[in-house]
């Protein structure tokens, strides 16, 4: 089974990250691979998140798979296969030879939640942040500033990628991008992040995607 969608181009999408600081890609994950995913990931374990850290408030609720991932088979092969295609098809951009995440968020959202506000990924996940959503949809927006004001927005869908820079892409110490997700309308919405950590992991709740 294929975990990526046959017509999934890399390219464009990370050269847009040199401008944007994100991308959004609609079709990421092939079907069949998505729906295995879904149910190996569907039944947590997940906690529920603070409604609010420092500024940023979420309803979200959140489970993190580190290291070999060898629990959830699935993810470590999205994971490999995802890293493969970047190194095979993307643009040799600054600093996204070395990104190999050794951590995967798994979220969910449920209907009517509030998402989590405009924020800022930590400093410690470096380089690039991958942004698969498995099921669900919800609206995603890229932000001027903490105060929400938006720059670009879309709606990120069930097989879905978003793509954010990291410290470290392009040779840029931090250029990375404000952004927020709301909570579904209707149904639960669940998503796996991708992030590569290079430092001693904090509490998760301190770090809302």
């Amino acid at each position: 089974m294929t975990a990526l969608h046959p017509d999934l181009d890399l390219g464009r999408p990370l050269e847009a990250l040199r401008e944007a600081g994100a991308a959004f890609i609609p079709h990421a994950l092939s079907e069949p691979f998505r729906q295995r995913l879904q149910r190996e990931i569907q039944d947590g374990p997940f906690e529920r998140l603070p409604d609010q850290i420092g500024p940023v408030r979420q309803q979200v609720d959140l489970f993190v798979v580190t290291d070999a991932m060898r629990d959830h088979p699935a993810l470590a092969r999205l994971r490999a296969g995802f890293v493969t295609r970047l190194r095979q098809d993307g643009p040799q951009l600054a600093g996204l030879a070395r990104w190999w995440p050794n951590e995967a968020y798994v979220q969910r959202y449920e209907p009517g939640a509030l998402g989590v506000s405009a924020h800022l990924d930590s400093k410690r996940f470096a380089v690039l942040v991958a942004i698969f959503t498995t099921q669900g949809s919800a609206r995603f927006a890229l932000c001027q500033d903490r105060a929400g004001e938006i720059i670009r927005e879309w709606d990120v869908g069930p097989g879905s990628l978003t793509l954010l820079r990291g410290p470290g892409l392009l040779d840029a110490e931090d250029q990375r991008p404000f952004h927020t997700v709301h909570g579904p309308v209707a149904g639960r919405r669940y998503s796996i992040t991708f992030r590569m950590t290079q430092e001693r992991r904090e509490d998760a709740r301190s770090v809302p995607a």
